[in-house]
């Protein structure tokens, strides 16, 4: 430290000047660069992030108040139950969603109940049929196995469908 004092005083009054000068430049661009810069840049992209997740939080919220109408209008409004042979009900809905193709087998265990399987069935269609058998209908699923099939959207699906 001495070193560099005695060194600073040999100076001219000139470059002392423009040592004090380029010292005090040196510091101000290392604030910037280790300090400054880098908490900005961090702001900015908290700011985007929070902007992003409040227009996420109010669809989200315009959403859920869509789901809160529609549970609504759903309870107000009751399904006639459609009664009949669980085998001839399956056979409807299986039409109503042209699934019949894609049946395997239907057998019937005892009066209320039906164990059917489906082969290279539309999932988003099977997904449909499955409620329509139980809002509709009134057949619950006691067992469902779904199996992926090569095929992307289908699956191989295997249900045991009992009478309410």
């Amino acid at each position: 430290m001495n070193a560099l004092k005695s060194w600073f005083l040999m100076l001219s009054s000139r470059e002392k000047t423009l040592v004090s000068v380029a010292t005090v430049a040196v510091i101000v661009m290392l604030f910037w660069l280790l300090i400054l810069n880098p908490m900005l840049t961090n702001h900015e992209s908290l700011n985007k992030l929070t902007q992003s997740k409040q227009t996420e939080l109010q669809l989200m919220q315009r959403q859920s108040t869509m789901v809160k109408q529609l549970q609504r209008q759903s309870s107000a409004t009751t399904t006639k139950k459609v009664e009949g042979n669980p085998q001839q009900l399956i056979e409807k809905a299986l039409q109503t969603w042209r699934l019949k193709s894609t049946l395997q087998r239907m057998q019937s265990r005892g009066a209320n109940k039906v164990i059917l399987s489906l082969k290279k069935a539309e999932a988003d269609k099977v997904m449909r049929f499955i409620y329509d058998l139980e809002q509709k209908y009134s057949l619950n699923t006691n067992e469902m196995i779904l199996k992926k099939s090569k095929t992307i959207g289908m699956v191989d699906v295997r249900l045991i469908l009992e009478k309410k």
